[in-house]
């Protein structure tokens, strides 16, 4: 598909270590965002602790993170990768459907 379309050999690279990047990305904010889920300093059993936290609420505090990432690392792993001289905004199309499987899984959370 690549030949037919006429694309340079850096191009089909962009195409070919496009997964790669998207599943490392996966990695290092999974990484980043389980710093984000903790709850208040102390023990519910400690006087003076006050109400203990939704565990859910924690939770989903590391996954907004882990989206606010993953949404600002596809764009530039799209631009980066999938960019062709010839049809500069195409990488676009390819951030949009991210776009959608984020919000998707977003909501599927929220649902659930």
């Amino acid at each position: 598909m690549a030949n037919h379309a006429g694309l340079s050999f850096e191009s089909k690279s962009g195409f070919i270590l496009f997964p790669l990047m998207v599943h490392s990305l996966d990695l290092l904010v999974s990484t980043i965002a389980v710093y984000f889920v903790y709850t208040k300093p102390g023990s519910p059993t400690d006087p003076g602790y006050g109400e203990p936290e939704d565990p859910l609420y924690v939770l989903k505090r590391g996954y907004y993170v882990s989206l606010a990432l993953a949404m600002g690392g596809l764009f530039i792993i799209c631009r980066w990768f999938l960019y062709v001289a010839t049809l500069p905004s195409a990488f676009m199309y390819f951030y949009a459907c991210s776009v959608v499987g984020v919000f998707l899984s977003f909501l599927f959370v929220g649902i659930t």
